[in-house]
């Protein structure tokens, strides 16, 4: 019997104002002939948890968070995530390729709620593996960003495992800043 150990997994808290990056954030979409971009639709939401379950399966995320690595509680959490009160529609999108046997398939996606007046945070931005640094995690963010800016939100905030250096990367080259170092207890580390 294996021996289960907790251990505390450090995370940063980033931030983004708005205003400051108005220029990128309403800048053209992404064009690609195999890329689809898809707004919120309840209907989506098994697509959308079908991604975020294969984004973070493997990742250390779903030692921290238990519900991404399973499908079925990436399905719960999405189920949960858009029936919120504050939930933003205009923030979730979810990027679909036919690059595979011509077959729409879920690459991307992303999810927003509203945290207090003005102010937005991005709960989830899972991207699958084979389309990391491709340009659909930056897309899926522009897109989301604008979302939080046409609902009002003027601050948005994200959190990321510090270990994830690309997504620190990417998520600073479009504006967030480090604000805040936390710690999250997990369990099995």
């Amino acid at each position: 019997m294996g021996i289960s150990r907790s251990v505390f997994i450090k995370r940063y808290r980033m931030q983004i104002e708005l205003a400051q990056h108005m220029p990128w954030i309403s800048a053209p979409s992404m064009e690609s002939d195999s890329l689809q971009w898809l707004s919120w639709h309840p209907k989506l939401v098994h697509q959308h948890a079908q991604v975020k379950w294969e984004s973070f399966r493997q990742e250390m995320d779903g030692n921290v968070f238990p519900s991404l690595a399973s499908r079925e509680g990436c399905r719960q959490l999405m189920r949960e995530l858009s029936t919120k009160s504050n939930f933003v529609p205009e923030t979730t999108w979810l990027a679909t390729s036919n690059e595979m046997l011509g077959k729409d398939k879920g690459v991307g996606t992303i999810q927003g709620l509203r945290s207090g007046p003005g102010h937005g945070a991005i709960q989830n931005i899972g991207v699958v593996e084979a389309w990391r640094g491709r340009g659909v995690g930056k897309e899926l963010i522009r897109r989301a960003l604008r979302g939080f800016y046409l609902t009002g939100c003027r601050m948005v905030t994200l959190e990321v495992t510090t270990h994830n250096f690309r997504a620190i990367e990417l998520y600073e080259s479009v504006g967030f800043t480090t604000i805040e170092t936390l710690y999250k207890y997990s369990l099995g580390g």
